[in-house]
């Protein structure tokens, strides 16, 4: 009887390990956001538009503060507030601060300290909650929230 639990577990493991690996098992959710997404933002975001869409799933679901979810196409949740940015004079951000919090092997949790430059040398202070899970083997941000600035 024991050998047949053990067998029916080390099957469960060998069966189920390549479903909860992480994304990209060299680095981790925190650090591909931190080093592969963040900087996109810093220098040409709008030259870089098709790079910043390959680090969102197809939809982002948006929490919004009175408790609602919506659901975008990625392309349309990136590109029509960029615009809209643009024209208020924004050029870029840089992330100037992060916590990532793992959830599981496949999910993380990521608070945003951003700082947004305007033209002018106008500054400003945005934060946000990003929802970074592991799709097809590469870490995707599915859902994003604003959030109260420390």
């Amino acid at each position: 009887m024991r050998n047949i639990y053990h067998t029916l577990l080390l099957t469960g493991v060998v069966l189920v390990s390549p479903l909860i690996a992480s994304a990209d098992s060299d680095q981790t959710a925190g650090d591909w956001f931190k080093n592969s997404y963040g900087p996109l933002w810093a220098d040409t975001p709008y030259q870089d538009i098709e790079a910043i869409l390959t680090h969102y799933h197809s939809e982002i679901v948006t929490h919004g503060s009175d408790g609602s979810l919506s659901t975008t196409p990625s392309r349309k949740w990136l590109t029509a507030p960029m615009d809209s940015w643009r024209e208020e004079g924004w050029v870029r951000a840089e992330l100037t601060d992060m916590t990532a919090t793992s959830i599981n092997a496949a999910t993380t949790g990521v608070m945003t300290v951003w700082t947004d430059y305007y033209a002018g040398d106008v500054t400003e202070t945005s934060c946000g909650w990003y929802l970074v899970d592991a799709i097809n083997d590469e870490w995707k941000i599915t859902h994003y929230a604003d959030t109260p600035c420390p």
